[in-house]
C-alpha cells in the first residue's frame, strides 16, 4: 500500500525537500549562510582578480569577454535627437563631434568609454561611472573607475551613515555615494581615499553600473561573469595541453626488431671469432640496441629484421568531451552555447535562427541598462552645456531638448530571403507592421520612409537633367479610365425644355 511521505522532518532527521538533507552526500555541501555583502567581502577580491587572470592568458575566457562586447556595444550606441528641423540635427553634430573625444583623457572616444564599460562589469561584475567636472571651458567627458578600486576605509566614514564594500549610505539605505582609492600602493585609512557623491551641484555626478546578473535584496556589490566557471574555464586549457602531450608522443613511430633462432647466431659468432675479424664482427653485431633517435639511421645484425609501427591516436574524443564541458558552462554566460564560444558548425536555420534570437534577447538586456546608466545621463548633460553656451542658439530651457533615441548596430538576418518574405507575409496579415519589422533591425521606420524618397526624389531629378523617361514602377497599378458614353438624345431634349 502506498503511503504518503510526511512533510515534516523526523526523528530521524529527514528533511521534506532532498536538497536540505543531512546525510552522508550532502555532508560535502558545505555552505555559509550570511548576508550578501559579508560573503562578498571575503570572496571579491580572488574572484576579480582570477577572473582577469583567465582573460589575459586564457583563450575561451577572452572570447566569452570580447562576445558579449562586440554583441552589446558594436560601433557603440548612436543618438538621434527628437526635435524637429535643423535644431534636431545641430544636436546630432555636435554630438558625432564630441563622440571623438569623450573619455577622461580626452584621446578616446564614445566607443571606446562603452567597450570598457562593459568588459569591465563583465571582468569586476561592476565599473564606476563619473562625470567629472572638467573646467577650462571644456564638455563634459566620461571616466570610468575599476571595481577593485572601490573599497572602504578602514578608520573612518566621515560622508555617510554606514558604508558596505566601498558604496556609502545614509542611515534609510539610500545611496550617497562611493569611496575610491587615490592609489594602489596608498594605506587602506580615509586619507587615501576620495569620495564621490552620487549627486553634485544639483546633478548627477557618479553612478555604479552593475552587469545584469542574478542579485539578491541589499547586496551592494556584484560578481564578474565569469566567477561561477572559474576552475571549469581553469582546466580546460590544462587538460588539451595534457592531451597534446599524449597526442605527440603516440604520434611518435617506433621499430620492432625481429631476431633469428639464437643457434644460428651462436654459429655465426665463433664463425666470426675463429677468422679473427674484428669489422666483421662488429658488421655481425650492428647498433641495433638502445635509444634510436628519430630521423638516425641503424644497422641490423644478422638475421634481424626492422618493422615501423605508427600507433593510433589517443585522443579522438577530445573535441566531443570539450564541447559537452563548454555546453555545461554556457549558461552562466547568459547567451547560449554556440554563440558563447562562437561554434556555429553544426546549426541549420531553424537552430541558427533560435541562437540569435536568444543571443539578441542577452544583448537587449544588456543595452538597456548600459542606456540607462551612462547614455542618458551623458546626452542630458550635453545638452545643458551646449545650451548654456549657445551653441543651440538664443532659446529658451525646455527639457524636450534632450529627447531623443539611442540606436545600437543590429546583425543582419539569418537568411535575408526567408527573413525578408515572412516579414513581407506579416505586414500583408496584418501580424506585423514596418515599425516593428524596422525595430528588429535597430532602424527608425521613418527615417527609411525619409531615405526612400529622397532616393526617388533625387532620382527623378537626374533623370530629368539628364533627358530620361520617368521610371515605371513595375508594382504601381494599373489605373484603367472609363470611355466617356454618349449623350443619350432623351436627355438632351429634357434640357432643351427646361
Amino acid at each position: 500500500m502506498y503511503r504518503r511521505r510526511p512533510l515534516t522532518q523526523s526523528a530521524f532527521g529527514a528533511q521534506s525537500y532532498d536538497g536540505a538533507s543531512t546525510d552522508a552526500y550532502s555532508q560535502r555541501w558545505a555552505q555559509n549562510e550570511t548576508t550578501p555583502d559579508s560573503e562578498l567581502a571575503s570572496s571579491l577580491p580572488a574572484l576579480r582578480s582570477r577572473s582577469a587572470d583567465l582573460v589575459r592568458n586564457n583563450a575561451l575566457a577572452y572570447g566569452i569577454i570580447e562576445t558579449i562586447q562586440r554583441g552589446v556595444n558594436g560601433r557603440g550606441p548612436r543618438f538621434k535627437s527628437a526635435v524637429p528641423g535643423n535644431l534636431g540635427e545641430t544636436i546630432n553634430g555636435l554630438f558625432t563631434a564630441w563622440t571623438e573625444r569623450a573619455a577622461w583623457d580626452g584621446v578616446g572616444t564614445w566607443s571606446d568609454v562603452c567597450d570598457d564599460l562593459i568588459s569591465s562589469a563583465c571582468i569586476s561584475g561592476d565599473v564606476l561611472i563619473i562625470w567629472p567636472d572638467i573646467g577650462n571651458g571644456a564638455e563634459p567627458r566620461v571616466d570610468l573607475v575599476d571595481a577593485r578600486r572601490i573599497d572602504t576605509p578602514t578608520d573612518r566614514t566621515p560622508e555617510c551613515a554606514s558604508c558596505r564594500l566601498g558604496v556609502g549610505y545614509d542611515r534609510y539605505g539610500r545611496v550617497l555615494g562611493y569611496y575610491v582609492k587615490a592609489s594602489d600602493e596608498g594605506s587602506s585609512l580615509r586619507e587615501n581615499f576620495r569620495w564621490f557623491p552620487l549627486f553634485r551641484d544639483g546633478r548627477i555626478n557618479a553612478y555604479l553600473f552593475r552587469r545584469p546578473s542574478v542579485r539578491r535584496p541589499r547586496q551592494s556589490r556584484t560578481v564578474g561573469i565569469l566567477a561561477p566557471m572559474l576552475h571549469s574555464l581553469k582546466g580546460v586549457p590544462e587538460y588539451l595541453l595534457t592531451e597534446g602531450r599524449r597526442a605527440a608522443q603516440a604520434a611518435k613511430n617506433f621499430v620492432v626488431i625481429e631476431t633469428p633462432d639464437p643457434q644460428s647466431i651462436a654459429d655465426a659468432f665463433e664463425n666470426a671469432s675463429g677468422t679473427g675479424d674484428a669489422d666483421g664482427l662488429d658488421q655481425l653485431l650492428g647498433r641495433s640496441y638502445g635509444n634510436i633517435p628519430d630521423g638516425s639511421m641503424m644497422v641490423l645484425g644478422m638475421g634481424e629484421k626492422a618493422t615501423l609501427a605508427n600507433p593510433p591516436q589517443v585522443n579522438g574524443g577530445v573535441g566531443d568531451y570539450i564541447e559537452a564541458h563548454l555546453r555545461a558552462q554556457s549558461p552562466a554566460t547568459g547567451l547560449p552555447f554556440e554563440e558563447a564560444f562562437r561554434n556555429y558548425a553544426k546549426l541549420n536555420f531553424s537552430n541558427a535562427r533560435t541562437v540569435t534570437n536568444l543571443a539578441n534577447d542577452a544583448y537587449r538586456i544588456w543595452q538597456d541598462k548600459v542606456e540607462a546608466a551612462i547614455c542618458r545621463t551623458t546626452i542630458g548633460l550635453l545638452i545643458r552645456y551646449w545650451w548654456a553656451n549657445g551653441q543651440l542658439g538664443r532659446i529658451r530651457w525646455d527639457a524636450a531638448l534632450t529627447a531623443g533615441s539611442w540606436h545600437w548596430d543590429k546583425r543582419g538576418w539569418v537568411d535575408p530571403l526567408k527573413e525578408t518574405k515572412a516579414a513581407i507575409d506579416g505586414i500583408a496579415a496584418n501580424i506585423e507592421s514596418i515599425q516593428s519589422v524596422a525595430a528588429k533591425q535597430g532602424r527608425d521606420w521613418k527615417q527609411i520612409i525619409i531615405e526612400n524618397l529622397e532616393a526617388e526624389q533625387l532620382e527623378a531629378e537626374e533623370r530629368t537633367a539628364r533627358g530620361l523617361p520617368p521610371r515605371v514602377n513595375p508594382n504601381a497599378p494599373v489605373v484603367v479610365e472609363d470611355p466617356e458614353e454618349p449623350e443619350d438624345p432623351a436627355d438632351m431634349e429634357d434640357e432643351n425644355d427646361v
